[in-house]
């Protein structure tokens, strides 16, 4: 019997299937966020898939896909809790040219650390989610490299 081929709808589906977090929820392949945090696809450039990340409705960053992303590590951000919520950081980037999302490791002035797991957008991009007060982000790549950030507050531009 010979193999079906599949549409590029298809392939876009089995993509974000194989990324998806056991235990979250997603909404047209994006992960939905625990509140301030959310991220939507749009389209930058050419028509080039695009991710938006918001704090509470305020447009924080525009990543576009490029074919070849070098820094995986794109943006780090906290948000102190404000309107009776708990304490978060939100972090994001690109998808390392090997498809698989890197690992994450949060810490406060270089201790309490915590492994944050990241979720995968479209194959593209990929964000992580912790509760807690962290100011540090460090991701390891598959290739044995490293990417640091400072974790800034969630409305500084």
């Amino acid at each position: 019997m010979a193999a079906q081929q599949q549409t590029p709808g298809q392939r876009q589906q089995q993509t974000q299937e194989r990324w998806r977090r056991p235990g979250h929820a997603y909404l047209d392949g994006v992960p939905l966020l625990e509140p301030p945090w959310s991220v939507r696809l749009g389209s930058g450039p050419r028509g080039r898939p695009a991710l938006e990340v918001h704090n509470l409705g305020l447009l924080l960053d525009v990543l576009v896909a490029e074919p070849r992303a070098g820094r995986v590590l794109r943006g780090a951000r906290r948000d102190g809790g404000r309107g009776g919520g708990r304490e978060s950081v939100l972090v994001w980037g690109r998808m390392p040219t090997d498809g698989v999302p890197p690992g994450l490791v949060l810490s406060r002035r270089g201790r309490g650390l915590c492994a944050a797991e990241a979720s995968g957008i479209a194959g593209l991009f990929w964000v992580a989610s912790a509760g807690g007060r962290y100011d540090r982000v460090t991701a390891a790549r598959a290739d044995g490299g490293t990417e640091r950030l400072r974790v800034r507050a969630g409305w500084s531009r």
